[in-house]
Parts: structure tokens; sequence; C-alpha cells
């Protein structure tokens, strides 16, 4: 994946993470870090998330139904699904995105929501998980045979082991699907994503009505106020068609600061920027106003700045 795609999304959804690249080998390449002791293979994906590239064979990974799920083994008594078939891999290269060009698929470790968003993206993701066999199973032979997007919930040993937190799954997909993901981030930065407003003198009179009945004035391209004693600017984010349909509630906020779901931040210097992208309807409405006021103050209560 072009690493200008993967850092787009990246940065779009504010994830903590790299996206993962994964690619199955019949021989074992030369050239790639091979882990310094054996571990489980959902624990390489998380190392990758972190930056590491790391080249897993046969005798790197610990846990014996990765080895089925990836293609190392066939299966001896019972058969395993999802599993890459023949069973012919000799190696998988493990990495960020960024770093990799022809990825066999791609994964991000995403939130609920931002799975939610990119689901909304895509037109849908018909999901198929059991608990079990997970990463190396529903997030990379089940991508790999399908040719479609799949999202795992992980499995017990990825939680404990591999350093997922319980608020984290996966989404999973050949390079073509997160190439569609890019290309529709970027029509959404274009028609104004996140942290970027339409221009508020092209907007309905209602929705300018709406905003100053709740107690907002009109820029240029946001909405702004003064919640709970912090300054908050109002960005209206219009969908690829031209609809208004998401609301970015943004807080420039001076110094470190701890937030809580569904506020992110980015560092600029030092300020840091806290926000959240929200879908019109999910208690507010941009049109009447109605509950725009309550939910900023309700999160401007999630802010807390370091000392």
């Amino acid at each position: 994946m072009r690493s200008r795609s993967a850092e787009e999304i990246r940065a779009y959804f504010g994830s903590r993470y790299h996206i993962v690249a994964v690619k199955l080998f019949r021989e074992v390449p030369g050239g790639y870090p091979v882990p310094e002791k054996k571990g489980k293979f959902c624990e390489f994906v998380m190392r990758a998330a972190r930056g590491e590239t790391l080249l897993m064979r046969a005798e790197d990974e610990e846990c014996h139904l990765s080895l089925i799920a990836l293609g190392f083994q066939e299966p001896r008594y019972l058969d395993l699904q999802p599993r890459i078939q023949p069973a012919e891999t000799r190696a998988v290269l493990i990495a960020p995105a960024e770093k990799m060009e022809d990825a066999d698929v791609l994964m991000m470790i995403a939130t609920p929501r931002q799975v939610m968003e990119i689901s909304a993206m895509l037109g849908g993701i018909k999901a198929e998980f059991a608990g079990e066999i997970a990463v190396c199973g529903e997030a990379v032979a089940k991508p790999i045979k399908t040719g479609r997007a799949n999202v795992s919930f992980l499995c017990g040993g990825a939680r404990m082991l591999g350093g997922y937190r319980d608020s984290e799954v996966i989404i999973a997909a050949p390079p073509e699907v997160f190439a569609e993901i890019a290309e529709k981030v970027r029509a959404l930065q274009k028609t104004c994503g996140a942290l970027c407003g339409c221009r508020t003198s092209e907007l309905p009179e209602q929705v300018v009505m709406a905003m100053s009945e709740a107690g907002f004035e009109k820029g240029i391209d946001y909405f702004f106020g003064r919640v709970n004693s912090r300054n908050v600017r109002l960005y209206l984010n219009k969908d690829t068609s031209g609809r208004i349909e998401h609301l970015t509630v943004h807080f420039p906020v001076r110094g470190e600061v701890e937030v809580e779901e569904p506020l992110r931040v980015q560092k600029r210097g030092a300020w840091s920027d806290v926000y959240a992208i929200l879908r019109n309807g999910e208690g507010f409405d941009i049109y009447t106003g109605e509950g725009v006021k309550e939910l900023v103050e309700k999160l401007s209560r999630k802010i807390k700045t370091k000392s």
C-alpha cells in the first residue's frame, strides 16, 4: 500500500497504530529481521502496528492453530477454517503498511466506532467471526480467500498475550479495499472532513439559525463558542453526496490532556487538538440544533488537563 494512503487513513481516524501489512511466502526470503524468540502471530501483528517489521517462520510461531490458519501446516484430524489452502506457506512478512507495496492483506486495529465509520464508507461489511483462530484466520485467511473485508473480535489468546485492549477489534481486507477507504477519506476531506468545515456562507439558513440558537457564532468555516470555560469550534461535515451528515467538535487546549471516548487528541506544538467526529442523529440534530449544546457540554467534561 502506498505510504501516503496508509498515513491518510491513520490520520483521518486518529489511530494510535500503523495499518499492518501481511504477505505470505512459499520460500523464505532473506534480508528481513526475524523474532528474537518464539511468540504468537497475533503478538507480531501488534508489534508491526507499533512500527516493527518481522519475518515469521514456522519455528518462530508458538500457536499450532496459527500455523494451520496461515498455511504452514495441514490439519491432521479435524478441518479448521478459515485457513490458507494448500499449506505451502514458508514465511510471513508482517510490517507497517507504508513499508510494504505488495501485501496480501492489510489490517487495522480499530475501535468499534472506527469500524462503524469504515463500514459506512464501504456500503456495509459482512463480517464472520467466531472468537477463535482470529488474527491469523479471521483477519488473514478469510480476507485472502474471499477478497472482501472482514471484522475480527479477536480471541482469548490474542487479548491475553497480544496486548490488545478490550475496546479494540481488527478490520482486515485486501489492499484494494483499503485503497477504496483511502479514496473515500480524500473525498470526505475535500467536502469537509475532520477539522475541515464547510463555509458557513454556503450552509442553509436553517442550519445557521439552529447553531446560533444553540449559542454558537458563525465563523468562516466553523461555528465557535465557549462551553464550561473551554473554547470550542464546531465544523459541519458533508458526506460524499454533499449532505451535512457529520459534526466535528474541536477543543483547542494548551498543554497535555487526558480524554475519554469518543474524543481523540492530536498534538500541535504546545497545544492539544481535542476532537470528536459524530454522525447527525446520534443524540443531536444539525438542522434544528436540538441537543447540540448539551452534546458539547458533555464532551467538554471528558477532557482533563494534565498538571
